[in-house]
């Protein structure tokens, strides 16, 4: 089974893109005994729910990078060291996709034939409606994510979608009538014990997870219906889902798989929780599915 310890060495450069003018910033993984001459399997990497490059994903950049993948990560606009505005839209994120990827086609060492995209939580249903709407990616592994953003925010609870919606009406209201926007803290946008406890231990270590967002940004999570799109994903698709995952339930993943089509797979980790998943023993099980499958369809 893929260790963690078995990430040797970590050849990373920092990079800048840009993104509808907004410089993003982005860390670029290249293998071990890299050539500038050869061109690379290259994994493209979507962080979650205002989440950021150096946090989480990077265990999988350098896993990916290990094992003879380049691979970029890269923080959306507003958020950690990119240009503007701090506000969650799926529709600016997934334009900061394609503008990741168009940057890594750019480069003389990517085989630009040969991108997969990689999303993790809000980042994989980004991918979907991404990958779903535009064929350049060889293969397509989504983890941890969802397919209804209404059905996870309120759990499948009629009455609070409706108290929720309510609530995102008044205030979207008053931005565009007053152009007033109240601003919340990450930790009232997330309720889930899960990602409470993961603020709580890394806030102080990374302070960009203190940002204050819209709560009208909301309305933009209800909207995303990434099972409305997976069935049009051409390339090979991997989805992995948590067994214990709080934020997005596993039978959130299964759907998914069940709407994609051929070639797909499917791996659940059982006994995860939805942050288990970038360390220890669950991230080694769930990164060797995941290197077997990249290798598999980009090797």
């Amino acid at each position: 089974m893929y260790r963690e310890q078995e990430i040797k060495f970590e050849m990373m450069e920092k990079i800048n893109f840009f993104s509808e003018k907004s410089k993003i910033a982005a860390n670029l993984y290249k293998p071990e005994n890299f050539d500038q001459e050869k061109k690379y399997p290259t994994i493209l990497i979507c962080h979650g729910f205002a989440g950021i490059k150096e946090l989480l994903v990077d265990s999988y950049a350098k896993a990916f990078a290990e094992n003879g993948f380049v691979s970029l990560t890269f923080d959306y606009r507003g958020f950690g060291e990119s240009e503007g505005e701090t506000y969650i839209d799926p529709l600016n994120q997934i334009q900061d996709i394609y503008n990741a990827t168009e940057y890594l086609r750019h480069q003389n060492f990517v085989d630009s034939e040969n991108i997969a995209l990689w999303g993790s939580s809000l980042g994989g249903a980004n991918a979907i409606v991404a990958s779903a709407l535009d064929s350049v990616y060889k293969a397509v592994c989504v983890q941890l994510t969802f397919g209804d953003g209404e059905r996870v925010v309120c759990n499948g609870d009629q009455e609070a979608v409706a108290s929720t919606l309510g609530m995102i009406r008044k205030l979207w209201g008053r931005e565009v009538l007053n152009n007033k926007c109240m601003m919340v803290p990450l930790n009232k946008m997330l309720h889930d014990e899960q990602s409470l406890a993961f603020l709580s231990e890394n806030s102080e270590a990374y302070p960009a997870l203190l940002s204050k967002i819209p709560f009208s940004t909301l309305k933009n999570t209800f909207r995303l219906k990434a099972e409305k799109f997976v069935p049009l994903i051409e390339a090979p698709i991997l989805i992995v889902g948590a067994g214990n995952d709080e934020v997005n339930p596993v039978e959130e993943s299964k759907s998914l798989y069940e709407k994609a089509v051929e070639p797909k797979e499917l791996f659940i980790a059982e006994e995860a929780s939805h942050y288990d998943a970038y360390k220890g023993d669950h991230f080694s099980q769930i990164i060797e599915k995941q290197l077997a499958f990249f290798k598999k369809y980009m090797m």
